[in-house]
């Protein structure tokens, strides 16, 4: 079995209004409080879970926190313990400054990653002043201001049994997972007020190519684009189904299927480390396009083409719809034999509880007139991009 619980918490929620105030916390709270929940008063969760014989894990995104494990069947135990740790605060300062030195490494390593630093400038560009351009993880003056009153306070405004999930899939007894549930810390825990995040303002993205240097061996581009604005973000299934229509879409235009694709390959200005990704979380979704290139300003131009005219370029590759829509399918088939990415893919009331099974269905219905009536619909914004180069005096 495995089980995932969420917390409808992330890194960009650093503002909030609770208790009659409107409190603004240091960067990478979300994340701090993902590894700080595990430190129990005579335990450590992990290794409890561990322990009961469940593989556990956690991560923290923009929009919420999970914390999950796998195991063999009907793990009880296991589940009775995940709904316990999450309900339980224990925030020593010592213990929070050791564990604000472990991800101040954390910090670090991202800060090494070329890809990941590209990325977070990419989303400075497409979101300035927004904290989804900075890591979830904090950094070195943020960490420092974090203390254990810092996690209570975030703890009591967002880890309320009313702001969070619990996901259940694989081999169990429904009934004694209901009761195991309604016996757990979390099952007996009265509810009380939940903050409300901030939604702040957005500005408008920065057009001009950044260009900077950076430790790697090949030039990089990245591109973005915003897809809709928060207001106009559908909610519930339609929310869903919105998503798959669009990445169906960009599988089709921007997919090995495509004659575009295979024009930029053979001419060797993209090669195989190209991806497009769509995004959606609460809040904001938008697409990102990366490849290492010797062409940047060709790369920019030519992918920046297309993304303004998605619409037209998708009505032209129609007849290969079917193909994307197959292979699309078949990889959701799939994800029923990975029960850990079954669980941690479940989005809570982003997409109104949709399971796996209600993502293929929606996947099933989807046709291509529906697809090219959202991409008509929907005029894409300017876009961001950022070429970086190497440095070959810091690797």
């Amino acid at each position: 079995m495995a089980a995932n619980l969420t917390v409808d918490f992330g890194g960009r929620d650093d503002t909030f209004y609770w208790k009659n105030q409107t409190i603004t916390q240091p960067l990478g709270v979300a994340h701090f409080l993902e590894h700080r929940i595990f430190g129990q008063p005579d335990y450590d969760a992990f290794q409890k879970l561990s322990e009961l014989g469940a593989d556990a894990n956690a991560f923290t995104s923009q929009s919420r926190t999970s914390y999950y494990f796998t195991s063999l069947a009907n793990n009880l135990a296991a589940l009775s313990e995940l709904l316990h740790f999450t309900q339980t605060p224990y925030f020593p300062e010592d213990a929070v400054k050791r564990e604000a030195q472990i991800i101040s490494q954390e910090a670090d390593m991202y800060q090494d990653n070329v890809d990941a630093r590209l990325y977070r400038m990419l989303l400075g560009q497409l979101y300035p002043g927004d904290l989804l351009g900075e890591e979830i993880v904090g950094n070195h003056v943020s960490l420092d201001q974090i203390t254990g009153q810092t996690l209570q306070t975030a703890f009591e405004a967002f880890y309320q049994p009313g702001n969070m999930d619990i996901f259940v899939t694989g081999a169990f007894d429904a009934d004694a997972v209901l009761a195991t549930i309604e016996q757990s810390t979390a099952g007996q825990r009265s509810g009380q007020v939940v903050a409300q995040v901030n939604t702040p303002k957005l500005a408008e993205p920065q057009t001009e190519p950044k260009i900077v240097s950076l430790p790697t061996n090949r030039t990089k581009v990245a591109l973005g684009q915003r897809w809709r604005t928060p207001e106009t973000m559908p909610t519930g299934r339609a929310g869903l189904k919105e998503m798959i229509a669009v990445s169906l879409a960009l599988d089709l235009v921007f997919g090995e299927l495509s004659p575009q694709y295979m024009d930029w390959y053979d001419a060797g200005i993209i090669d195989d480390d190209f991806s497009v990704e769509f995004e959606w979380e609460r809040g904001f979704a938008f697409i990102t396009v990366a490849t290492d290139t010797p062409e940047p300003e060709t790369v920019i131009s030519e992918i920046s083409t297309v993304l303004r005219h998605l619409a037209h370029t998708f009505a032209q590759l129609q007849s290969e719809f079917d193909l994307v829509k197959k292979d699309a399918m078949g990889r959701a088939v799939n994800r029923f034999n990975f029960m850990e990415e079954d669980a941690v893919s479940f989005e809570g009331n982003l997409f109104d509880g949709s399971t796996v099974m209600d993502e293929y269905s929606i996947l099933e219905e989807i046709d291509v007139t529906f697809v090219q009536s959202v991409l008509d619909q929907n005029p894409l914004p300017e876009i961001s991009s950022i070429i970086v180069r190497p440095n070959l005096g810091l690797l």
